[in-house]
């Protein structure tokens, strides 16, 4: 009896030495994809398609959950509240630690940007940052690039993945032990749930399926086949293991070269070469000589911290106009590599299992301070102009104010939407003489402005903007919503009240397009309204700046910053304001000429982002538009 029980004992720990062994593939891949992410972030040549290798991660995190959990039911010894610890004390301390520091840094550096900071800093300590991006940014859009915490989503995604997946283990552990087949079965549907979800998500919303963790399950848990799999590939060959080897590495190598960001759907089908490539590489299991350098290893070792590091550094060098230098650029990743190696000794090294409460503790404290310090920022005393500067920057387009000035939810409609939810209300017609406001989000920044100059004597003015979308039949957006809605108001509302239409106002972010698509955009308004002989006016062109412009200013007051890409983005407003005079003459209002305070003395800008007007702004347009608008009515 006891001897039976000494060589089960014997059996369970050869069996976690043998699946607990260090893998210098493992390394390997660690450390490709953390150097393509950091090269492709500082936006080095030849990594245009370095952004596989978050996707290399989530597989190498799949493979060691799935070993973790599987081994653990095979040896009868898995505790999930343990699995937990193990995954808290792992990843918290470092992020913890890499957060705080940043918050002086910013604080410091750039203080306009500090709120946007803390709200990115309390949904990363309690890694539900990839949810709250999705709900408040696109990470396709350039705003997004700005963010200093914008890569904790994927550490987000890996925790959401840790917390589920050994649950879902659980439910079927029975056929894992007993009807392996049965198991693999239902391990592949769940997982081809996930894959399905991906490619349906990235057609009808790509920053879902970008940032949520579901549609990206299906890559970790690839990852999990090269366990399950990996011993039908013992019987392989070395020599064709090691040729199968060196054709993957080829293949993600390529992919970071070859794979162009922005001109691909991501994740999509294509995103099954890097996963498949990492996943075979993995069931491979096949140990190198060269994979035994220590270079590899140690990059590999402190893969995580460098991926937590680098990219807030990235994101300083854009805003300090640096980050084009080859010389910053080097210095900023360095300056990485050292934080990442104190990280890595000094924090994950060193942190274990009995430090699981103090780490917990410490996460909800922080996530409590910076929770409410976003809250009632307002209330603390620090100069009124940073102050103002601040609001504007990260909470203006959620204020009562910029509701009034949009007319939001009532008369401007949310792109997002789509048709269906659009309350259409406001399109019914009140008055005998109507005006109508027409155009997308720039349309709207004027029109609550535009509503204190029409809604009076007979006249009613009716808003018909939405966002992103220019106004015209099948306009070409990735909005449906606004799409069928301008449709709508071409082919069915307006010809049954075109009676009553005295003038439409068109607006529209006019340089978001070359001026061939310009012109033809703007011959189907002409010609739409002319054959109804109706008047129209359309506003003019404003400012555009690389990253919002209440930071711009502080930059450029603080420091003397000013960034190339103003210089190239005035330039394009002005070639196509000069385009929109010649093609529309007396029926434009050139805005961009027209002489305007920028910032008041209490720190209030004109601007609120990269291109949209605040209340102020507009305003201070009033009166030119309001004598153009009375020259048409009157």
């Amino acid at each position: 009896m006891i001897e039976k029980f000494f060589l089960k004992v014997k059996k369970i720990i050869f069996a976690q030495t043998k699946c607990m062994k260090f893998r210098n593939d493992i390394s390997l891949l660690r450390a490709i994809s953390v150097l393509a992410v950091l090269l492709f972030h500082f936006k080095f040549k030849f990594f245009s398609g370095g952004f596989v290798g978050v996707d290399i991660f989530f597989v190498i995190s799949g493979y060691l959950m799935t070993r973790i959990i599987l081994s653990g039911f095979k040896n009868e010894n898995f505790n999930l509240l343990s699995f937990y610890k193990k995954r808290v004390v792992r990843i918290f301390p470092a992020l913890l630690a890499m957060i705080s520091f940043f918050v002086l840094v910013v604080g410091i550096l750039v203080p306009t940007q500090i709120i946007n900071y803390l709200k990115g800093f309390y949904s990363s300590s309690l890694f539900f940052s990839n949810i709250f991006y999705y709900l408040n940014t696109n990470y396709f859009g350039t705003a997004s690039q700005f963010n200093f915490l914008l890569h904790t989503w994927s550490l987000s995604v890996e925790w959401q993945f840790y917390m589920i997946f050994p649950l879902i283990l659980m439910l079927i552990r029975k056929y894992y032990l007993n009807h392996k087949k049965k198991f693999i079965l239902l391990y592949c549907l769940i997982m081809a749930f996930s894959f399905i979800s991906m490619l349906f998500h990235t057609h009808s919303d790509k920053s879902f399926s970008f940032y949520i963790f579901y549609p990206r399950a299906w890559e970790m848990m690839f990852g999990g086949l090269a366990f399950i799999f990996e011993d039908k590939f013992k019987r392989i060959s070395l020599n064709v293991k090691k040729v199968m080897f060196f054709l993957c590495l080829l293949v993600i190598f390529s992919c970071i070269y070859l794979i162009k960001e922005y001109k691909v759907l991501w994740p999509s089908l294509l995103t099954v070469i890097p996963i498949i490539s990492t996943t075979v590489i993995l069931l491979l299991n096949i140990d190198f000589k060269f994979l035994e350098n220590k270079i590899v290893k140690f990059i590999g070792n402190i893969s995580y911290s460098l991926y937590l590091w680098h990219w807030p550094f990235w994101v300083l060098s854009v805003y300090f106009n640096v980050n084009d230098r080859l010389r910053y650029k080097i210095f900023f990743i360095c300056l990485s590599f050292i934080l990442a190696i104190i990280s890595y000794y000094v924090i994950e090294k060193k942190t274990n299992d009995k430090k699981i409460r103090p780490v917990l503790i410490l996460s909800l404290i922080l996530f409590s301070i910076s929770f409410f310090i976003t809250k009632f920022y307002q209330k603390i005393p620090i100069d009124s102009s940073v102050k103002n500067l601040i609001f504007f920057t990260s909470d203006y387009k959620f204020s009562e104010q910029a509701t009034l000035q949009y007319n939001f939810d009532k008369e401007h409609k949310n792109g997002e939407k789509s048709f269906d939810e659009y309350d259409l209300s406001n399109l019914k017609v009140k008055k005998d003489s109507v005006v109508i406001l027409l155009g997308d989000s720039h349309a709207g920044m004027m029109s609550g402005m535009i509503k204190e100059i029409i809604n009076r004597d007979n006249y009613q003015l009716i808003q018909v903007t939405t966002d992103g979308t220019y106004p015209m039949v099948n306009s070409d957006t990735p909005f449906e919503g606004p799409k069928k809605y301008f449709n709508y108001f071409y082919l069915d509302y307006f010809p049954k009240i075109r009676n009553k239409v005295k003038l439409v106002i068109i607006n529209s972010n006019y340089s978001g397009y070359t001026t061939e698509e310009l012109a033809e955009k703007l011959k189907f308004s002409v010609d739409y309204f002319a054959k109804y002989n109706i008047k129209t006016l359309y506003l003019g062109q404003t400012d555009t700046f690389y990253f919002d412009y209440p930071t711009t200013y502080y930059l450029q007051q603080k420091y003397n910053i000013i960034q190339p890409s103003n210089i190239e983005w005035k330039e394009k407003n002005e070639k196509v304001n000069d385009f929109l005079n010649t093609n529309l003459k007396n029926d434009y209002i050139d805005l961009l000429n027209v002489h305007i305070q920028k910032v008041n003395t209490s720190g209030i800008p004109y601007i609120y982002d990269t291109h949209h007007l605040t209340k102020y702004g507009s305003d201070q347009y009033k009166n030119i538009i309001m004598k153009r608008i009375n020259k048409y009515l009157y």
